[in-house]
């Protein structure tokens, strides 16, 4: 469908959704994976803006109204997701809020790109801002943007040449491998070890003898929730002793409760960090650990920040408007400072793609350390908690591995210099 198309849906379908009335609930319409391999990411988003939506009800609501969330928990499966999209236009909604995997929004969202309706989602796969659709907008980086800084890691961070690499065989996987890859070619980095796993797979025998057969310098795996615990240990069990790196998906507590204490050392760029030293994060994981008696991970700030955005993008523009909405936050700067929920600034483009500052974490004790804030504007400089802002291949910043005790010591005295 071409831009053009698209955008004369946009304008014919605006009077379904157009200014509120005085006194009418927002409603937001969640879709989540609540079964399947996506359930601990789905579970995560939905607690997340489910918290952001009773806390935003309790002081009055947003402009005055109060907000309605209509839930729809799903199966993790292309049909589910589009069959749950279909059933949300129905209900018109403000907004739509999920799913997470990006499989699962590329199979639904061309049933929201000609209605107006803004649609968050919390894929990361770059094939979803690509097709350009009016009102998707991301609660998470681009693998466009996160990749490379992942990439970064690898190669200026830990000073790795030798790569290799396991992905999981769907578009999150498909598309971020991808991205990685072509940046470490473009600073010098080798992929020396390919191999793709099925999405729920659990047995990893032979590609973990594969890779501890492989002299590398570094392995990244990149995959879902559902697969990375089980590769970790597996290739660790079979005796690959070089540093591992990974999504921020890692820190998610069922990840790190069932990988154990293989996961100490595993360093990872996340989106979104519930580490951060921040006292607006830290009272966020107080107020969601006391709800659901576990703490959140990085989908459950994208879900969090979802509501964010519709509140801050409600009070910016002054009017329960979906049009005037998606105008003002794909123009405007969303200040951290003016919207507490945020917890960082925020930026949208044309696209719906999400700019912000993210982290390098690294494991330790089953549990996320930031090592660095990453800013998008900052190239190959990173921000130390201290507020020093280091290039990312000084020693200074290798040193905050040893503050962790983190297991790449041999690496540091074998590794080129980085370039």
């Amino acid at each position: 469908m071409t831009l053009r198309l698209r955008l004369a849906q946009v304008l014919s379908l605006s009077l379904l959704f157009a200014v509120l009335p005085v006194g009418a609930e927002i409603v937001l319409v969640g879709i989540a994976e609540s079964t399947g391999p996506g359930a601990t990411a789905g579970t995560s988003f939905k607690n997340g803006y489910s918290l952001a939506v009773d806390e935003l009800n309790a002081v009055g609501g947003v402009l005055g109204h109060q907000i309605k969330l209509v839930q729809h928990d799903i199966e993790t499966s292309p049909a589910a997701a589009a069959q749950a999209v279909s059933a949300a236009i129905a209900q018109r909604p403000f907004a739509i809020l999920g799913p997470v995997f990006s499989g699962l929004t590329l199979e639904a969202m061309d049933k929201t790109a000609g209605t107006g309706i803004p649609h968050f989602t919390g894929g990361e796969a770059v094939s979803l801002t690509q097709k350009f659709h009016p009102s998707l907008l991301r609660t998470s980086l681009s693998q466009a943007e996160a990749a490379p800084r992942l990439g970064s890691l690898v190669i200026h961070g830990i000073g790795a040449r030798r790569v290799g690499v396991i992905w999981i065989d769907n578009a999150f996987g498909r598309d971020g491998v991808r991205v990685f890859s072509d940046y470490l070619r473009r600073r010098g980095g080798e992929i020396v070890f390919n191999a793709s796993v099925k999405p729920g797979q659990t047995v990893f025998d032979t590609v973990a003898a594969d890779v501890a057969a492989q002299q590398m310098d570094a392995l990244l795996i990149y995959c879902t929730e559902a697969e990375v615990s089980g590769l970790i240990k597996a290739v660790k069990a079979a005796g690959f002793s070089k540093p591992i790196a990974s999504d921020g998906l890692i820190a998610a507590t069922a990840v790190a409760s069932a990988t154990g204490s293989a996961i100490d050392g595993v360093l990872a760029h996340s989106n979104m960090s519930i580490a951060v030293r921040q006292p607006r994060v830290q009272a966020f994981v107080a107020r969601y650990t006391a709800r659901f008696g576990i703490p959140p991970d990085q989908n459950s700030l994208k879900g969090y920040l979802a509501v964010g955005v519709v509140k801050a993008g409600l009070e910016q523009s002054g009017i329960l408007d979906p049009k005037e909405f998606l105008a003002v936050i794909k123009r405007d700067r969303l200040e951290s400072t003016r919207h507490p929920m945020l917890f960082a600034n925020v930026v949208f483009d044309f696209f719906g793609d999400l700019d912000r500052e993210s982290y390098f974490i690294i494991m330790k004790d089953q549990r996320a350390h930031v090592l660095a804030t990453v800013r998008s504007s900052m190239g190959g400089t990173v921000e130390l908690a201290s507020g020093q802002l280091v290039p990312l291949n000084s020693a200074e910043f290798r040193r905050e591995f040893v503050k962790v005790e983190a297991p790449v010591s041999a690496l540091r005295r074998n590794a080129p210099a980085a370039r």
